[in-house]
């Protein structure tokens, strides 16, 4: 699809929020790390929860969702992260400009679909 890689989630009937966000920490390091271009694509019927578009419409402000990487994930990010600006020829030092440039990197390169069903008239 032009170029993108398409990631959607499969929802299955034991999926739940942590599935989710495990999700969305799996796309975020892809398009803010890597720099992969990414289409995620989300359905309405994925949506098992208000929690799950109160994420994304974090995501969709802010290029982050807070509280998504903690402790020992954070840390790991922030070392994935300075090898990504590395190899975009960046040196961050502080873990503020590395998180900084991961949210840029991830409004750059992440695009987010929802897909909705039209409404049956009768």
């Amino acid at each position: 699809m032009n170029g993108l890689h398409v990631y959607q989630i499969k929802v299955h009937n034991k999926y739940t929020m942590e599935d989710f966000d495990e999700d969305l920490r799996t796309v975020l390091r892809r398009s803010g790390c890597k720099g992969d271009k990414i289409v995620f694509i989300m359905d309405e019927s994925n949506v098992l929860d208000s929690g799950f578009l109160e994420r994304m419409n974090t995501l969709l402000a802010n290029g982050e969702v807070p509280g998504l990487f903690e402790g020992d994930e954070y840390i790991t990010l922030c070392t994935q992260i300075k090898e990504g600006a590395q190899k975009a020829g960046l040196m961050l030092d502080s873990n503020e400009e590395l998180y900084k440039w991961f949210t840029q990197q991830v409004m750059l390169n992440l695009h987010i679909v929802f897909t909705m069903n039209p409404v049956e008239t009768a």
